[in-house]
């Protein structure tokens, strides 16, 4: 099941990435949740997964994310993402690496975590076999 998991999250972010919202969210369990680190706030259900990319996308004048590495963790997903982007309103760039860590439930996308290191997210999956 775990491969599955691995090829499920990988066509959420293909869909994501040609702007298929009918196929991402097919992918999702209807109780998604996105937690927001940097706001502290909590996104639930398709309204707020909406809601949440509406306010990052927003801020940025452009946006790439491209994924190095899928990791099979059971249950989990990780992916070693690299982003790129500039700000809308102070034209900075940014870029950054980040380890997304999916959660799954009943097959789908149910929720999404991101660490700063490799050694956090392989942490939060626990040991590998």
């Amino acid at each position: 099941m775990s491969q599955a998991n691995v090829e499920a999250v990988r066509r959420a972010w293909e869909a994501f990435a040609r702007h298929d919202n009918e196929a991402i969210f097919s992918l999702y369990d209807p109780e998604v949740e996105i937690h927001d680190e940097f706001l502290n706030r909590v996104y639930r259900g398709s309204d707020g997964v909406r809601e949440f990319f509406h306010e990052w996308l927003t801020a940025w004048d452009e946006h790439r994310w491209e994924v190095e590495e899928w990791i099979d963790a059971g249950d989990d997903v990780v992916a070693v993402v690299v982003s790129s982007a500039r700000g809308k309103q102070s034209g900075a760039r940014v870029e950054q690496r980040r380890w997304h860590v999916w959660t799954m439930r009943h097959g789908k996308l149910w929720r999404p975590r991101m660490y700063e290191t490799k050694a956090e997210a392989l942490k939060t999956v626990g040991p590998s076999e």
